[in-house]
Parts: structure tokens; C-alpha cells; sequence
């Protein structure tokens, strides 16, 4: 373990040494209910990132449960998904910047019920899972090297808006 640790140690410092410039973050929200954040490593004008968003503003109710309960209803039914995304950025100039990602997605939907004995109104059971890729764009305006404002839109998450944060050397 400690020679694995050295070994990693050794490489980041080697990375350092060769014109990195530093680490940044991105949070943002989406048109689908669904915030989003992500790491970025930032080296001269390209920048690699990995990200994650999770759409938990849906219309699931209550709990999630694995079963149907006796004698409650269908009172609707939706999705929600949960993503992992890698993306890669070019600086353009000192005000904006490019960005493109490929999300990996898994979505489940889901069924709503009741028997109008539950707190929450309801609970939810999911019915189906899909695997999906989805893809997206963004343009980033930085107001200065430290904090930009992006926009863009992404197959699965749709329209988001954001901010950067970026931690230079």
C-alpha cells in the first residue's frame, strides 16, 4: 500500500510540473429538475471534467417500495434518471470556453400509488430500468479567471445553466 501510495504521489507531482493550472468545479441546474455538479481539471487552455446529476425533483410520491401493496391504486406514473458524465473543455480566450460531455444514464420508471392512508400521499414502485448515452454542449463566459457562468443543453438533462469555479495556480 505504501509503495502504491508513493507511486501516486510521485505521479501527481509529475503531472504538476507540466503546465497544469489548476482544478475547478461546475454546479449547476437543468430544465429537467435535475442539479448537476462536476470536477474539472484544468491543463494550459483544455480542461478534462467528470460530473454527476441526479434528477430528484420528479413527481415520484412517498417511498420507493420493491412490491405492490394490496389494495392501493395506480394514480399516475413518470421517470427519473441519474447520470455520470465525462466531458472535455477548450478555452477559447480569456472570457469563454467550449465544453462537450457524454452522459451515461440510467432511468427508472416509475408507478404512483395510494390508498389515501398514506402521510406522503402515496408510494412508488419501479417498473423499469433503461440504460442511455446522452450527449451535450456548453458555452462558458468567465467573468473573471476565477468564476465563469455556462449554458448549454444536454440530450438527457435539457436545457441547464450554471457556474464555475476554477482554483489556478
Amino acid at each position: 500500500m505504501k509503495k502504491q501510495l508513493a507511486l501516486l504521489s510521485m505521479a501527481w507531482v509529475t503531472v504538476a510540473c507540466f503546465g497544469q493550472r489548476g482544478f475547478g468545479f461546475d454546479v449547476g441546474f437543468s430544465t429537467s429538475k435535475a442539479p448537476m455538479v462536476a470536477l474539472k481539471y484544468f491543463l494550459d487552455k483544455n480542461a478534462a471534467s467528470i460530473g454527476f446529476s441526479y434528477q430528484f425533483f420528479n413527481d415520484a410520491l412517498g417511498s420507493k417500495e420493491d412490491a405492490l401493496i394490496p389494495g392501493t391504486i395506480a394514480i399516475g406514473d413518470g421517470d427519473y434518471f441519474y447520470s455520470v458524465d465525462a466531458g472535455y473543455t477548450r478555452v477559447l480566450s480569456d472570457n469563454f470556453a467550449l465544453s462537450a460531455e457524454v452522459s451515461f444514464v440510467k432511468r427508472e420508471y416509475y408507478q404512483n400509488l395510494s390508498d389515501n392512508s398514506f402521510s406522503e400521499g402515496g408510494y412508488h414502485v419501479i417498473y423499469k430500468t433503461k440504460n442511455e448515452v446522452g450527449f451535450g454542449g456548453f458555452l462558458t463566459y468567465y467573468f473573471s479567471d476565477l468564476v465563469g457562468l455556462f449554458a448549454g443543453y444536454n440530450s438527457t438533462r435539457k436545457a441547464a445553466i450554471g457556474v464555475q469555479f476554477r482554483f489556478l495556480h
